[in-house]
């Protein structure tokens, strides 16, 4: 089998599992997992349409993670019980609810921090609010891995993001209670994966959960480029000022050839997008100890070769202020959006068309290139609520 082969086989069965036919052609099972196509709004980019999928993290990579314990684990940097009282209540919970909250988990004090040990009780029956606002708490803390990066679930319905999975019913409840709202309400957020083992029995059920919540929400979206006499105005937004200008031949050969026919717009990015688009990295990918990050993903779109620069390089800054522009909406293909929040930039995606973008949101085998709405970017990203979105335009070549 070949390379070329099985670096798309995530996409390949994520498209095995919708069709596009009308309903009542369908048996009712098939037809609750059509695809639903949806129209953007009409701009210098041409018609659009997209659907959406979801990307199967290869089975490859789930062997390399390691299990966490099924016990729930927080951990507070904090001295004495009084201190952690304090950071509690100044997290956002009620004096109440910080006194509930230790009177009922068992406590371990470890130099300058606190290991609280919550009971299965305390997990489960939390009210959402109590939850975002301790587990926002959590995530300051680089020793709790999970709410410092909560698996994020990109559906408003919980059971129809697990819908065509293996995983057990009782699982999937726990999870409804367990998971909370993004901040901006684009999807949810899971920190506690620990507590969801315990209903697993086995290694294959331990398995099917962690490829289910793995799962990487896409979008395909076509161009339908429309007549001859849009064509030009259609071909100098794709072509990003020339940055992009081999895509020409191509838009007026679809123009000419088949009046009302689609593209898939992964034939109009730059050849290192095109590339990477919906698959997640290899493993050579990251030879250089590391793997590509939304830094690399947006300083290398328009490369033709691409650098070794990533969110955390020292020359980051620089390269943004000597080869980027700052620039205001309307965006443009190709433009630099990053996210700001708490005073730092916290992740960066490239504007494709209307509300959409191309981004990878981890530096990570867990992480594919993929095209979203911009609004499930700020949902993945903001743990705060804060974020704000900054433009950048590549400047053309001299």
């Amino acid at each position: 089998m070949s390379w070329h082969f099985v670096k798309h086989l995530p996409l390949l069965l994520s498209l095995s599992t919708v069709t596009a036919q009308d309903d009542a052609t369908l048996p009712q099972e098939e037809a609750r997992h059509r695809i639903e196509v949806k129209a953007a709004s009409a701009g210098p980019w041409g018609d659009l349409e997209y659907y959406e999928i979801a990307l199967q993290c290869p089975e490859e990579f789930l062997s390399a993670i390691r299990m966490p314990s099924q016990s729930t684990e927080w951990v507070f940097e904090a001295s004495n019980q009084d201190e952690l009282q304090d950071i509690l209540s100044r997290s956002g919970l009620t004096e109440k609810e910080s006194a509930s909250l230790i009177s009922s988990s068992t406590l371990l004090y470890d130099s300058e921090i606190i290991r609280v040990f919550p009971s299965e009780e305390t997990v489960l029956k939390m009210a959402p609010a109590t939850r975002s606002n301790l587990y926002s708490l959590l995530a300051l803390y680089e020793q709790n891995q999970f709410y410092r990066r909560p698996i994020y679930i990109g559906e408003s319905n919980l059971s129809r993001w697990f819908r065509g999975t293996d995983v057990a019913r009782p699982i999937i409840e726990d999870i409804a209670q367990l998971a909370y709202p993004t901040r901006n309400g684009r999807g949810f957020y899971l920190s506690d994966i620990a507590f969801t083992l315990r209903n697993t029995t086995n290694a294959a059920e331990e398995r099917d959960l962690f490829q289910a919540l793995l799962r990487r929400k896409a979008l395909i979206v076509r161009l339908r480029p429309g007549t001859f006499e849009s064509s030009p105005a259609i071909a100098a937004y794709w072509s990003a000022d020339y940055k992009n200008k081999e895509v020409l031949p191509l838009l007026e050969s679809v123009v000419q050839s088949n009046q009302g026919g689609a593209i898939d717009i992964a034939h109009l990015l730059p050849p290192i997008p095109r590339q990477y688009l919906n698959i997640f990295p290899a493993l050579s990918d990251g030879i250089g100890g590391r793997f590509p990050d939304w830094f690399w993903t947006c300083y290398n779109f328009f490369r033709f070769t691409p650098r070794p620069v990533f969110a955390d390089s020292p020359e980051r800054d620089s390269l943004i202020l000597r080869e980027f522009t700052e620039t205001l909406p309307p965006y443009q293909f190709g433009d630099m959006i990053l996210l700001n929040s708490g005073g730092k930039t916290i992740h960066g995606c490239i504007y494709i068309a209307e509300e959409i973008v191309y981004t990878k949101n981890g530096p990570d085998v867990f992480s594919p290139w993929v095209l979203m709405r911009i609004q499930d970017v700020v949902g993945y990203h903001d743990r705060i609520g804060d974020a704000a979105l900054a433009a950048y335009r590549k400047r053309p070549s001299p």
